[in-house]
């Protein structure tokens, strides 16, 4: 008895931490993973893989494994970021050099096995974009039935796992149509939808994936459609097909439709315990959150109120860093970055990249403006504010005086739409409070600032004469949600400040920046339903067109299997991301 009560235990503890796992997200992390697979007539390949990353302070570099790809061979590796830079190729890799070293570079490891390993440096933290591309030989190999792709592009030990990641399969030559009458395509161990997309084939994950999961894909070609350099005579596709479905739910649906049993649905049966354990862990984990003391998050508070002044900027003036912080000790409310673009354009005035100041109107009348100026590539600022200055320079027009609907309208505009993406990717960061656990120091900055500007009356700081740093008194106040309160305390104390210094009085202007901000948030709002829609389609017209394929066994699209992938697939065994 007391065994099987120990036993319960430890299931409900291993659920609990379960559930746990589910909703805590873990650092670095990888959003989306787009992975283009562009097929040459002589089975070659050009793929170029796109990573949505959030980057922190852990590893040097991320790279991409490739085990087993004899006699294939990988070549030609080019690698970009979301500021366009080319990172320049150093040829042979040493791992085990600095992060600042490996900034900006990119290289190949090769392995003794056949294997590659294709290496670049993370280089900054916050929000990135990685573009990798290159080519592997003989991706595509002859056999004597058929010609066919079996590769891992993704392996199951990677780490960080993508929430989000889509293989589009296509031809470098516009007569290379891939149709489910005459292809096939077929996903092994991870949960999600394969299909056909105008002449293209595609799989596109459900749900994000777990430790355990992978990207096996197998795509099959009729002779005659690509000419093959690399031939298989020992061996035939039927044969290979047959080892990688063994073990799947694809054997488990032609077994449904001899048995007459097709009106029962059947899950992998990892799958069924995978949810099942979600779900009952969720409800555990949901349950012990809901219930957990409230002490917690009182101490925080507590804390907050306590913590000794720090009069100084903190973070070194990082608004992006503070901002993570202070949505990760939210408690349950959605973090907030409308905050985090009305201090980086309060910012950006401080730094003379914007300014609120007079100009003649097309009536002859002097009126007050918002006005983007030059702003020098050697400021000490965040990728986040050079990219909102690009956007506001670019809407601006060649008079540089920005009117609140001219940027509204190149935030929706679909031309401008890579560069609205990437300001998104670096405006919505995120961490989660146990990146903290260790940082006590850069919290008492945080938290010790904002309790200064909250007591700003009480501290009695005439005698400060840098107007500097009130001005950055007043960006930090915005980026805390109480820059109406200090602003008015700092007029109590010194109301000479404002006459004088029109920097401050343009940080304070509550005509034309109200009207900025609003703007440049219902751009963010419009953009960010135009990333979701998109997302949502992607699954729909897969789903669609998943449907519409004659047999899913027989490689007609349809639900990937969480199980099988045998038979020796090309790339396997090569792990990657950060280290």
């Amino acid at each position: 008895m007391l065994r099987k009560t120990k036993n319960i235990r430890t299931i409900i503890l291993s659920l609990v931490l379960l559930g746990f796992s589910t909703v805590a997200v873990s650092k670095p992390q990888l959003h989306d993973l787009d992975i283009r697979v562009e097929l040459y007539k002589n089975g070659d390949a050009r793929i170029t893989e796109t990573r949505q990353m959030t980057i922190d302070n852990e590893g040097t570099e991320c790279y991409i494994g490739l085990g087993s790809m004899s006699p294939s061979t990988v070549k030609d590796l080019t690698v970009s970021d979301e500021t366009g830079r080319q990172y320049q190729n150093i040829g042979e890799w040493k791992i085990n050099r600095s992060r600042s070293e490996k900034a900006g570079r990119c290289g190949m490891v090769e392995k003794g096995n056949g294997g590659y390993e294709l290496c670049w440096g993370i280089g900054e933290s916050g929000q990135r974009t990685y573009i990798t591309s290159y080519i592997i030989t003989g991706l595509v190999r002859g056999y004597p039935d058929a010609d066919a792709l079996r590769h891992v592009f993704l392996e199951d030990n990677v780490k960080p796992k993508p929430e989000h990641a889509k293989v589009t399969i296509l031809g470098a030559d516009t007569t290379l149509v891939f149709t489910p009458d005459t292809c096939g395509i077929w996903g092994f161990r991870f949960m999600g939808d394969l299909g056909f997309e105008n002449g293209t084939m595609v799989a596109v994950t459900t749900e994000p994936m777990n430790s355990e999961a992978a990207l096996y894909i197998m795509a099959k070609f009729p002779k005659g459609m690509l000419e093959p350099t690399i031939q298989i005579t020992d061996d035939t596709f039927e044969h290979k097909k047959q080892q990688a479905l063994e073990g799947s739910d694809y054997v488990d649906d032609d077994i449904a439709k001899t048995d007459n049993s097709q009106n029962s649905t059947k899950f992998p049966l990892p799958l069924g315990l995978l949810g099942g354990g979600i779900l009952g862990a969720g409800g555990l984990g949901l349950l012990y959150l809901i219930g957990r003391p409230r002490y917690i998050r009182k101490k925080h508070e507590k804390w907050t109120k306590t913590v000794d002044y720090f009069r100084s900027v903190p973070l070194e003036g990082n608004l992006q860093q503070a901002n993570d912080m202070l949505n990760a000790f939210n408690y349950g409310k959605a973090p907030d970055y409308k905050r985090l673009i009305s201090a980086t354009v309060l910012q950006l005035i401080n730094e003379g990249a914007f300014c609120v100041q007079p100009v003649t109107t097309e009536t002859g009348e002097m009126a007050k403006r918002f006005v983007v100026k030059e702003l020098s590539p050697d400021k000490d600022l965040s990728p986040l504010a050079f990219k909102m200055h690009d956007i506001f320079m670019k809407a601006s027009g060649s008079d540089h005086v920005l009117d609140p609907t001219e940027l509204e309208t190149l935030m929706k505009d679909e031309k401008q739409r890579k560069l609205v993406r990437s300001f998104m990717n670096l405006l919505f960061t995120k961490r989660d409070r146990k990146y903290y656990k260790n940082r006590q120091e850069e919290m008492s900055e945080v938290y010790g600032f904002k309790r200064f500007l909250e007591d700003f009356t009480l501290m009695n700081e005439r005698h400060l004469t840098e107007t500097r740093m009130w001005r950055d008194y007043m960006v930090w106040a915005t980026l805390y949600g109480n820059a109406e309160q200090v602003t008015k305390d700092m007029k109590a104390i010194n109301p000479e400040f404002f006459k004088m210094d029109q920097v401050a009085s343009q940080l304070s202007d509550s005509v034309v920046l109200p009207a900025v901000y609003a703007s440049i948030f219902k751009g963010t709002d419009h953009m960010l339903h135009i990333m979701e829609e998109n997302r949502l389609n992607a699954l729909q017209s897969s789903m669609r067109s998943s449907r519409s394929s004659s047999s899913r066994s027989s490689g007609g699209g349809g639900h990937s299997s969480w199980r099988g992938g045998g038979g020796g697939f090309s790339g396997r065994g090569g792990g990657g991301g950060i280290r």
